[in-house]
């Protein structure tokens, strides 16, 4: 597939969704949507794209093409404008790029808010709607969730808000009790799979990827678009080395040099997460995939000295290869097996 990921403003269609749009869809025919919602869930869940789906819909619902989902023709204006980020009667919320960092802020600031505030109080330009999505809520510093507060005490007529955030409990609970919340459970691995197999990946590495999602279609498409696929080939080659005590140099290379910082997290994530689940596979049916002479006991043992070591050797910025080499001995010491 594309290295490029389509961005959630871009995208046309959502996957897994479709009851949860069955029932927007009938409030929103039956004028009761509220006018502030959060939408929980995972990073990778599909927030944003919900959360665009939804501002289309609100935006411009006669060219809704059905009455039980939010699709829409990409030659609707409103699914245009917002592509383009131009449409009068959106407002996104969200950290600021730092032209002198090249980067953007760290949190959501007040003055942010208050433009958006601004603009809910300004005269809609279409049918009297207004939309503003907050992403992500979890990025707003205590000044700007006190002034969002503020805009949900007392929301102007037509206005509705979106706020995404991955944890809705860490929100102030004067926001929390003010919205209506939508939680984005995961979505079926053959889903995500298909969704994969459309975008052009292989077969094998779109099986391997969807696994890794855990039931979060956006975090897939990352993993695709980048070096997702070969970070979690690299987790499974290294987890069959280190319980045979192969040698590990092809693997450290993998996950050294400049392709390797953006493979790490997914290749850590994999190693730890095979582990976890290992040892909860092996509690509930006696053994575990990929560690047939192991038990429970030692899968657990495993997972725990894994965990820990990658957590020291990120915190003390340890080498790649002398840290796998060590966490390899961990395990095979935890799994009490000798190496070859």
């Amino acid at each position: 597939m594309e290295d490029e990921l389509t961005p959630p403003r871009t995208q046309s269609r959502q996957i897994g969704r479709s009851a949860l749009e069955r029932r927007l869809r009938a409030a929103m025919g039956e004028g009761t949507l509220t006018h502030g919602w959060i939408l929980a869930g995972p990073e990778g869940a599909g927030k944003a794209t919900l959360a665009y789906r939804i501002a289309r819909a609100l935006l411009e619902p006669s060219a809704l093409t059905d009455e039980h989902s939010l699709d829409m023709p990409e030659t609707a204006r409103s699914f245009r404008h917002i592509a383009a980020e131009a449409h009068p009667d959106l407002f996104v919320a969200e950290r600021l790029y730092d032209e002198k960092k090249g980067r953007r802020q760290g949190e959501i600031t007040v003055e942010t808010i208050r433009k958006l505030t601004q603009f809910l109080n300004r005269t809609a330009s279409g049918a009297g709607a207004r939309v503003a999505i907050v992403d992500t809520a979890d990025d707003m510093n205590r000044n700007a969730a006190n002034a969002l507060l503020k805009a949900l005490e007392e929301p102007p007529e037509g206005a509705t808000l979106l706020l995404l955030s991955s944890a809705p409990g860490r929100l102030l609970p004067t926001i929390r009790s003010r919205c209506r919340r939508i939680d984005l459970p995961p979505v079926a691995n053959a889903e995500i799979e298909k969704l994969l197999l459309d975008e052009g990946v292989s077969a094998g590495d779109a099986g391997n990827i969807a696994d890794h999602a855990r039931g979060r279609p956006g975090y897939a498409l990352t993993l695709a678009a980048g070096e997702g696929a070969e970070a979690i080939k690299l987790a499974h080659g290294f987890l069959q080395a280190a319980q045979k005590g192969s040698d590990l140099s092809r693997i450290i290379s993998g996950v050294s040099g400049k392709a390797g910082e953006a493979r790490w997290p997914v290749f850590r994530d994999t190693v730890i997460s095979n582990l976890s689940d290992a040892s909860r596979m092996a509690a509930t049916e006696g053994s575990a995939a990929g560690f047939t002479n192991a038990d429970a006991g030692d899968l657990l043992e495993a997972w725990q000295a894994v965990t820990a070591l990658m957590g020291r050797g990120e915190a003390l910025n340890l080498d790649r290869g002398q840290l796998l080499e060590a966490v390899a001995f961990d395990m095979r010491h935890a799994l009490k097996r000798k190496a070859a």
